[in-house]
């Protein structure tokens, strides 16, 4: 039988993945997930322009979080507390926002090196990306700064597969991390959340919008903690590109995983049973 192996969300985009045994769950994805940005003068910063952010370690509290970073201590943010707010721009569309209190922004500037600053979505909006692959998205209100689609779905199986022809080619095999999923089943072939069109957890139905185009972000080797050794390599993206390579393109066309959105509000938890409805 099918079944969650793990829930994943991330608080801040591009941060280190926070393992959560059960998560509240809207059409708009995990509650809490990718609420929360940093930014300087250019605009967002994610792991291509900052590859250390995945070194990021967050602390989720009922009404705040600490962060974490190697050699920088901790510090904690109030959920309540902002002294401005904005607009940024994600994956073109405005997105308004509250800045965090300065002591968050001068103590992430100084772990990170650079002028940086917190920033929170107070609101969802629906993507308008061009082209039919997205046409589904552009009613569907969603977690503010997810790239594509709510839910990210990957399986245990597809990563053995994977991690197999890695091994095979004497090559390092990868963390299901550093493919950054919401949702990591098991008990299903490889790939079968690629094909799957509809599923059912619990007393919810998800549809799936796409398979998700992998980038450069996947051959950030998490399991290594150097700064100066924080850059990206050729893998796993050329070995998946040799026999996942069906995508649409809109990110290059390799694929690892599946975008899913809920059909309804729920809860989603370690151990649910999944049923391919379609």
């Amino acid at each position: 039988m099918a079944s969650i192996h793990s829930i994943y969300h991330y608080p801040i985009k591009g941060c280190r993945a926070v393992k959560i045994a059960a998560s509240d769950v809207t059409t708009g994805g995990l509650v809490g997930d990718r609420q929360w940005v940093l930014v300087n003068q250019d605009g967002i910063v994610n792991q291509k322009k900052l590859p250390t952010l995945r070194f990021l370690d967050i602390a989720l509290e009922q009404d705040g979080m600490t962060l974490s970073f190697k050699g920088a201590g901790r510090v904690r943010a109030d959920f309540a507390d902002s002294e401005s707010s904005g607009e940024v721009v994600s994956i073109g569309r405005q997105v308004a926002c509250e800045h965090a209190a300065e002591p968050i922004n001068r103590w992430l500037s100084q772990a990170f090196g650079q002028p940086l600053s917190l920033v929170r979505a107070v609101e969802a909006r629906p993507l308008q990306l061009a082209g039919t692959p997205f046409s589904a998205l552009h009613n569907m209100s969603q977690s503010a700064f997810v790239d594509i689609a709510p839910l990210l779905i990957v399986s245990l199986e597809s990563l053995a597969d994977l991690n197999g022809r890695l091994s095979y080619e004497g090559k390092r095999t990868v963390a299901i991390e550093q493919f950054r999923p919401n949702v990591v089943i098991e008990g299903v072939d490889a790939f079968a959340e690629e094909s799957a069109k509809r599923i059912e957890i619990g007393a919810m139905e998800l549809t799936q919008l796409l398979p998700c185009e992998r980038c450069s972000v996947t051959t950030f080797d998490i399991s290594i903690e150097s700064e100066s050794e924080a850059k990206p390599s050729k893998e796993p993206l050329k070995t998946l590109s040799q026999y996942r390579n069906g995508g649409v393109g809109y990110a290059g066309g390799v694929t690892f995983g599946a975008y899913f959105a809920p059909e309804s509000d729920g809860r989603l938890q370690v151990g649910d049973e999944i049923n391919v409805i379609e």
